[in-house]
């Protein structure tokens, strides 16, 4: 009987190994010693074979079952009989390396083990994990592994047996996500590149009710960090709707739905006729509101246009001409609070917020110059460099070719993606009046992926 250590040939592969019989299973076929001496040399340095040769060895002393290492490789195919993807792995002591796809994936066996898919591993209903992680044997290693369409297949010392797609490791392990492009790439813009893109708009009419003009929302929503829906009735009752026909509404101290003017009834420079630069808004907040929505219902006056940046592409080239800057204001916390009598909010975060992971993309940027409390998370011996990165990254935002002015008209109502794109207005005369709300993010993106718009 041979360990089949390499193959590959048309058709489906499907290859198990035993690791209580492996060392009875390997037994030297070749009488020549370079060839053993090379393969034993594979084995101790872990290296995957190539498609290009098969070998087979029966030897006791060839491999012991304490090292644990094996390698396999095998062809996926096509209904049609095209290859589409190889894949190889190779068991090693405490984890599995697996090639897929040109990705190299590291799977510690207790991962697999909690992250089993089959059997009463998960409740298929509600998709909540019933494995008790903390009770996995930590030394756990399979009793048997295989790839066959796939799928890896792995048992486990108890008997239980577990299933994972190729595909669904691919998304769902650290390596495979460095390896992933996401479904929706954003577009950081500048006005050029915005200028040479459509319109992120939809009608009202056929967002109400048509998905896919709702699918097309979200859409530019999440690529360009705004949208706008055309022809709307200049009501509060519409603006709601076009809320709530994407998520819940975020209620915060404003209320549920807010209607300003310039009559400072509320302690925001919002209520007045000044200026306001670009800026992010709640981050008074812990989470900040994920998507605002603006509807201009009324102007008698002159001025009042909206101004939106891309504070993602700002903070891109922030990375890129001042890495060191970058670096410092994604990873100090800064406190930014709202104050009125009956109010003291305070929210607490990096202005340049990552995602977790590798790739360190940008998650949340947390820009207001009004809001930002006092300073008092940064050593001495750091606020220089900390207020120099912040004039570096404000001149990126404040630079004209970063700047999208637009007049908005009532029946035209703007959403902003609040954790990538910045707002502002020039200052206005006579009488302005605004209405809108927040968005929680989570909702939205909940919302985005029912829609498999990500």
């Amino acid at each position: 009987m041979h360990l089949r250590i390499l193959a590959s040939f048309p058709g489906r592969i499907s290859q198990t190994l035993s690791r209580s019989n492996s060392a009875s299973l390997l037994t030297v076929q070749s009488t020549h010693a370079q060839n053993i001496q090379t393969f034993t040399k594979k084995v101790k340095h872990a290296q995957l074979l190539t498609p290009s040769r098969s070998i087979n060895f029966r030897s006791t002393s060839l491999l012991s079952t304490s090292s644990r290492v094996k390698s396999r490789c095998q062809t996926e195919k096509k209904t049609t009989g095209v290859p589409v993807a190889v894949t190889k792995f190779l068991e090693c002591e405490d984890h599995l390396q697996l090639e897929y796809k040109g990705a190299k994936l590291k799977l510690n066996y207790v991962w697999l083990r909690d992250h089993c898919r089959t059997g009463d591993s998960i409740n298929h209903l509600t998709q909540q994990r019933m494995v008790d992680s903390a009770l996995i044997d930590p030394n756990i290693q399979p009793v048997n592994v295989a790839i066959d369409e796939g799928t890896l297949s792995i048992t486990w010392p108890d008997g239980h047996q577990s299933e994972y797609d190729l595909d669904w490791l691919l998304s769902n392990t650290y390596e495979g996500k460095q390896h992933l492009q996401g479904t929706l790439e954003p577009l950081l813009w500048n006005l050029e590149t915005l200028s040479a893109s459509p319109s992120p708009s939809v009608s009202y009419q056929d967002y109400l009710t048509d998905d896919g003009q709702l699918s097309k929302l979200l859409h530019n929503l999440l690529k360009y960090g705004f949208a706008f829906v055309e022809e709307a009735p200049v009501t509060v009752e519409a603006t709601l709707a076009v809320a709530e026909r994407i998520s819940q509404i975020r209620e915060t101290f404003f209320g549920r739905f807010w209607c300003f003017t310039s009559d400072l009834e509320r302690h925001d420079t919002a209520y007045t006729a000044e200026a306001l630069g670009a800026h992010t808004d709640t981050t008074y907040l812990n989470e900040p509101a994920g998507v605002q929505v603006f509807h201009k219902m009324e102007h008698v006056g002159e001025g009042g246009d909206t101004l939106l940046v891309d504070g993602f592409h700002a903070a891109e080239r922030l990375r890129q001409e001042d890495p060191e800057g970058f670096a410092i204001l994604s990873s100090v916390s800064v406190p930014h609070h709202y104050l009125e009598p009956t109010i003291h909010t305070t929210g607490v975060g990096p202005v340049l917020e990552l995602e977790p992971g590798p790739c360190k993309e940008l998650k949340l940027i947390r820009y207001n110059m009004h809001d930002r409390a006092c300073l008092d998370t940064v050593p001495m011996e750091d606020v220089s460099r900390w207020y120099s990165a912040l004039r570096n990254l404000t001149r990126y935002i404040r630079d004209p070719a970063s700047e999208y002015w637009v007049t908005l008209q009532p029946g035209r109502i703007l959403l902003t993606y609040n954790w990538r794109v910045l707002h502002g207005r020039s200052a206005f005369t006579g009488r302005r009046r605004v209405a809108g709300c927040y968005l929680p993010r989570d909702d939205v993106i909940s919302r985005a992926r029912v829609l498999k718009v990500i």
